[in-house]
Protein backbone atom coordinates (compact mmCIF):
# COMPACT_ATOMS: atom_id res chain seq x y z
CA UNK A 1 0.00 0.00 0.00
CA UNK A 2 1.13 3.51 -0.97
CA UNK A 3 1.40 6.35 1.24
CA UNK A 4 0.38 8.55 -1.93
CA UNK A 5 -2.33 7.71 -4.03
CA UNK A 6 -3.09 9.19 -7.75
CA UNK A 7 -6.76 10.22 -8.18
CA UNK A 8 -8.45 10.62 -11.49
CA UNK A 9 -11.71 11.82 -12.87
CA UNK A 10 -13.43 8.85 -13.07
CA UNK A 11 -14.30 7.36 -16.80
CA UNK A 12 -17.18 4.51 -18.04
CA UNK A 13 -14.69 1.91 -17.61
CA UNK A 14 -14.47 2.81 -14.03
CA UNK A 15 -18.08 1.55 -13.21
CA UNK A 16 -17.26 -2.13 -12.20
CA UNK A 17 -14.58 -0.98 -10.00
CA UNK A 18 -16.74 1.60 -8.16
CA UNK A 19 -19.68 -0.81 -8.24
CA UNK A 20 -17.09 -3.32 -6.43
CA UNK A 21 -16.42 -0.82 -4.28
CA UNK A 22 -19.90 -0.31 -3.28
CA UNK A 23 -20.51 -3.72 -2.61
CA UNK A 24 -18.06 -4.06 -0.48
CA UNK A 25 -18.67 -1.49 1.77
CA UNK A 26 -22.62 -2.34 1.79
CA UNK A 27 -21.27 -6.24 3.05
CA UNK A 28 -19.41 -4.33 5.54
CA UNK A 29 -22.35 -2.32 7.08
CA UNK A 30 -24.41 -5.15 7.11
CA UNK A 31 -22.81 -5.68 10.34
CA UNK A 32 -22.92 -1.80 11.44
CA UNK A 33 -26.60 -1.85 12.70
CA UNK A 34 -27.72 0.77 9.82
CA UNK A 35 -29.99 0.03 6.77
CA UNK A 36 -27.71 1.91 4.45
CA UNK A 37 -27.26 -0.09 1.36
CA UNK A 38 -28.76 -3.27 2.38
CA UNK A 39 -29.84 -3.65 -1.18
CA UNK A 40 -28.92 -1.23 -4.28
CA UNK A 41 -31.25 1.95 -4.02
CA UNK A 42 -33.59 1.81 -5.48
CA UNK A 43 -31.97 -1.29 -7.22
CA UNK A 44 -29.23 -2.49 -9.29
CA UNK A 45 -30.07 -0.69 -12.28
CA UNK A 46 -31.12 2.50 -11.23
CA UNK A 47 -27.76 2.58 -9.07
CA UNK A 48 -25.08 1.95 -12.27
CA UNK A 49 -27.21 4.08 -14.17
CA UNK A 50 -26.51 6.86 -11.74
CA UNK A 51 -23.11 6.06 -11.47
CA UNK A 52 -23.04 6.32 -15.30
CA UNK A 53 -24.52 9.36 -15.51
CA UNK A 54 -22.41 10.96 -12.83
CA UNK A 55 -19.35 10.17 -15.02
CA UNK A 56 -21.21 11.70 -17.96
CA UNK A 57 -21.46 15.00 -16.37
CA UNK A 58 -17.83 15.27 -16.08
CA UNK A 59 -17.53 15.35 -19.55
CA UNK A 60 -20.51 18.12 -20.01
CA UNK A 61 -19.85 21.70 -19.87
CA UNK A 62 -22.80 24.46 -19.92
CA UNK A 63 -22.57 28.38 -21.18
CA UNK A 64 -19.51 29.09 -18.75
CA UNK A 65 -17.44 26.13 -19.75
CA UNK A 66 -18.08 24.23 -16.11
CA UNK A 67 -18.84 20.38 -15.66
CA UNK A 68 -21.63 20.27 -13.20
CA UNK A 69 -20.29 17.35 -11.44
CA UNK A 70 -17.40 15.19 -11.10
CA UNK A 71 -16.47 11.32 -10.19
CA UNK A 72 -13.06 11.08 -8.64
CA UNK A 73 -11.36 8.03 -8.58
CA UNK A 74 -8.62 7.51 -6.46
CA UNK A 75 -5.89 4.59 -6.87
CA UNK A 76 -3.10 2.44 -5.51
CA UNK A 77 -1.37 1.52 -8.69
CA UNK A 78 -4.12 0.64 -11.34
CA UNK A 79 -6.57 -0.71 -7.90
CA UNK A 80 -9.51 1.44 -7.17
CA UNK A 81 -9.49 2.10 -3.48
CA UNK A 82 -11.72 4.96 -3.10
CA UNK A 83 -14.27 6.94 -5.32
CA UNK A 84 -16.91 9.98 -4.51
CA UNK A 85 -18.92 12.16 -6.67
CA UNK A 86 -19.24 16.10 -6.19
CA UNK A 87 -21.50 18.25 -7.72
CA UNK A 88 -22.42 22.10 -7.63
CA UNK A 89 -25.99 21.24 -8.42
CA UNK A 90 -27.63 20.85 -5.20
CA UNK A 91 -31.17 18.33 -4.77
CA UNK A 92 -33.56 21.54 -4.28
CA UNK A 93 -36.17 19.07 -2.08
CA UNK A 94 -33.60 18.45 0.78
CA UNK A 95 -31.87 22.51 0.88
CA UNK A 96 -33.63 25.29 1.42
CA UNK A 97 -33.92 28.69 -0.09
CA UNK A 98 -31.37 30.27 2.03
CA UNK A 99 -29.15 27.77 1.96
CA UNK A 100 -29.04 27.94 -1.85
CA UNK A 101 -28.36 31.43 -1.64
CA UNK A 102 -24.24 30.08 -0.59
CA UNK A 103 -22.40 28.26 -3.25
CA UNK A 104 -21.66 24.70 -2.40
CA UNK A 105 -19.78 21.67 -3.26
CA UNK A 106 -22.15 18.70 -2.53
CA UNK A 107 -20.59 15.36 -1.75
CA UNK A 108 -22.28 11.98 -2.33
CA UNK A 109 -21.06 8.55 -2.45
CA UNK A 110 -17.55 8.66 -0.80
CA UNK A 111 -16.58 5.16 -0.71
CA UNK A 112 -13.33 3.77 0.04
CA UNK A 113 -11.88 0.34 0.23
CA UNK A 114 -11.98 -1.54 3.58
CA UNK A 115 -8.23 -2.88 3.01
CA UNK A 116 -7.33 0.94 3.35
CA UNK A 117 -9.11 1.50 6.56
CA UNK A 118 -6.66 3.57 9.10
CA UNK A 119 -5.60 5.54 6.29
CA UNK A 120 -7.64 8.48 7.04
CA UNK A 121 -8.04 8.19 3.28
CA UNK A 122 -11.86 9.20 3.44
CA UNK A 123 -11.14 12.47 5.09
CA UNK A 124 -8.01 13.18 2.90
CA UNK A 125 -10.45 12.47 0.19
CA UNK A 126 -12.97 15.04 1.57
CA UNK A 127 -10.45 17.59 2.21
CA UNK A 128 -9.23 17.01 -1.33
CA UNK A 129 -12.52 17.19 -3.07
CA UNK A 130 -13.70 20.08 -0.97
CA UNK A 131 -10.12 22.12 -2.04
CA UNK A 132 -11.33 21.10 -5.43
CA UNK A 133 -14.86 22.60 -5.51
CA UNK A 134 -13.53 25.58 -3.25
CA UNK A 135 -10.79 26.66 -6.28
CA UNK A 136 -12.84 25.34 -9.62
CA UNK A 137 -16.61 26.34 -8.14
CA UNK A 138 -15.87 29.08 -5.91
CA UNK A 139 -17.72 27.05 -3.54
CA UNK A 140 -18.04 28.20 0.10
CA UNK A 141 -19.14 25.44 1.55
CA UNK A 142 -18.95 21.78 1.68
CA UNK A 143 -22.53 19.90 2.08
CA UNK A 144 -23.34 16.20 2.42
CA UNK A 145 -26.45 14.61 2.86
CA UNK A 146 -26.58 11.14 4.90
CA UNK A 147 -28.21 7.73 5.42
CA UNK A 148 -30.98 8.69 8.20
CA UNK A 149 -30.15 5.93 10.57
CA UNK A 150 -26.33 5.11 9.96
CA UNK A 151 -25.22 7.05 13.54
CA UNK A 152 -22.31 6.06 12.82
CA UNK A 153 -21.52 8.02 10.10
CA UNK A 154 -22.92 10.79 11.64
CA UNK A 155 -19.90 10.73 14.27
CA UNK A 156 -17.41 10.06 11.33
CA UNK A 157 -18.60 13.45 9.57
CA UNK A 158 -18.84 15.73 12.89
CA UNK A 159 -15.62 13.88 13.56
CA UNK A 160 -14.44 15.35 10.59
CA UNK A 161 -15.69 19.18 10.91
CA UNK A 162 -19.03 18.44 9.82
CA UNK A 163 -21.65 20.23 11.49
CA UNK A 164 -25.47 19.10 11.65
CA UNK A 165 -27.90 21.74 9.78
CA UNK A 166 -30.80 20.87 12.01
CA UNK A 167 -31.44 20.11 15.85
CA UNK A 168 -31.01 17.09 17.46
CA UNK A 169 -33.82 15.50 19.17
CA UNK A 170 -34.75 12.16 20.45
CA UNK A 171 -36.09 9.55 17.74
CA UNK A 172 -38.83 6.88 18.69
CA UNK A 173 -35.99 4.34 18.13
CA UNK A 174 -34.35 6.35 21.00
CA UNK A 175 -31.28 7.66 19.22
CA UNK A 176 -30.38 11.43 19.22
CA UNK A 177 -30.26 12.98 16.10
CA UNK A 178 -32.03 15.60 13.27
CA UNK A 179 -35.24 15.00 12.02
CA UNK A 180 -34.00 14.23 8.04
CA UNK A 181 -35.74 16.79 5.78
CA UNK A 182 -37.12 13.71 3.80
CA UNK A 183 -38.67 10.45 4.88
CA UNK A 184 -36.69 7.32 4.09
CA UNK A 185 -38.76 5.75 2.01
CA UNK A 186 -38.65 8.83 -0.16
CA UNK A 187 -34.94 10.10 -0.05
CA UNK A 188 -32.85 8.06 2.55
CA UNK A 189 -30.29 10.10 2.69
CA UNK A 190 -32.52 12.97 4.72
CA UNK A 191 -30.30 14.35 7.13
CA UNK A 192 -27.72 17.13 6.12
CA UNK A 193 -24.49 18.47 7.06
CA UNK A 194 -22.30 21.19 6.19
CA UNK A 195 -18.58 22.27 6.50
CA UNK A 196 -16.92 25.90 5.69
CA UNK A 197 -14.27 25.35 2.88
CA UNK A 198 -10.94 26.87 3.83
CA UNK A 199 -7.95 27.12 1.79
CA UNK A 200 -5.65 24.24 2.06
CA UNK A 201 -1.76 24.19 1.09
CA UNK A 202 0.05 22.69 -2.24
CA UNK A 203 -2.59 22.77 -4.57
CA UNK A 204 -2.77 19.98 -6.54
CA UNK A 205 -1.22 17.93 -4.36
CA UNK A 206 -3.14 18.21 -1.41
CA UNK A 207 -3.62 15.43 1.51
CA UNK A 208 -1.35 13.03 0.02
CA UNK A 209 -3.23 12.29 -3.76
CA UNK A 210 -0.98 12.83 -6.73
CA UNK A 211 -3.45 14.64 -9.55
CA UNK A 212 -3.19 12.81 -12.30
CA UNK A 213 -2.66 14.93 -15.86
CA UNK A 214 -5.71 15.73 -17.14
CA UNK A 215 -7.79 15.39 -14.13
CA UNK A 216 -8.72 19.04 -12.98
CA UNK A 217 -9.18 22.34 -14.47
CA UNK A 218 -5.79 24.88 -14.36
CA UNK A 219 -5.44 26.05 -11.27
CA UNK A 220 -2.37 28.05 -10.72
CA UNK A 221 -0.71 30.76 -9.49
CA UNK A 222 -2.36 32.81 -12.56
CA UNK A 223 -5.59 32.87 -11.01
CA UNK A 224 -7.45 36.06 -9.73
CA UNK A 225 -9.83 36.90 -7.30
CA UNK A 226 -13.52 35.79 -8.02
CA UNK A 227 -15.34 38.86 -9.71
CA UNK A 228 -18.55 36.79 -10.65
CA UNK A 229 -21.90 36.83 -9.33
CA UNK A 230 -21.87 36.41 -5.47
CA UNK A 231 -18.70 38.61 -5.39
CA UNK A 232 -18.26 41.82 -3.04
CA UNK A 233 -21.17 42.47 -1.06
CA UNK A 234 -19.44 40.67 1.76
CA UNK A 235 -19.01 37.81 0.15
CA UNK A 236 -16.01 35.65 0.52
CA UNK A 237 -13.07 36.11 -2.34
CA UNK A 238 -12.17 32.94 -3.81
CA UNK A 239 -8.73 32.25 -6.70
CA UNK A 240 -10.56 30.90 -9.56
CA UNK A 241 -9.16 28.58 -11.99
CA UNK A 242 -8.37 29.35 -15.87
CA UNK A 243 -11.45 28.60 -17.76
CA UNK A 244 -11.62 25.41 -18.68
CA UNK A 245 -13.67 22.09 -18.09
CA UNK A 246 -14.87 22.37 -14.95
CA UNK A 247 -13.47 25.68 -14.06
CA UNK A 248 -15.75 28.35 -12.91
CA UNK A 249 -19.17 28.53 -11.43
CA UNK A 250 -23.18 30.08 -12.19
CA UNK A 251 -24.64 30.86 -9.84
CA UNK A 252 -28.21 30.14 -9.20
CA UNK A 253 -27.76 27.48 -11.80
CA UNK A 254 -31.11 25.57 -12.83
CA UNK A 255 -30.35 21.65 -14.52
CA UNK A 256 -33.47 21.43 -17.21
CA UNK A 257 -35.87 18.09 -16.76
CA UNK A 258 -33.38 14.96 -16.11
CA UNK A 259 -30.29 16.69 -17.07
CA UNK A 260 -29.28 15.88 -13.05
CA UNK A 261 -30.40 13.18 -10.94
CA UNK A 262 -31.17 13.01 -7.22
CA UNK A 263 -27.74 11.33 -5.60
CA UNK A 264 -28.34 9.78 -2.54
CA UNK A 265 -25.40 7.73 -1.53
CA UNK A 266 -24.71 4.63 -3.99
Amino acid sequence: MNATFSIRRAVDEDVSGIIRLIDDAAGWLRGQGTSQWAEPWPNEAEREKRIRRGIELSRETGDDECSPAVTWLVLDGDRPVATTYITRIPNRELWTPEELEVRAVYLHRLVIDRAYAGMRLGERLVDWAGEWGRLAWGAEEMRIDVWADNLRLHRYYRKIGFLYRDPERVQPDGTVRPDPRLPMDVYPSGVVFDRALKPLESWPDVRGFRLETGAAPDIGPGAGPDTGPGAGSGARQHARPHVGSGAGFAAGIRPGAGSVPATPPA
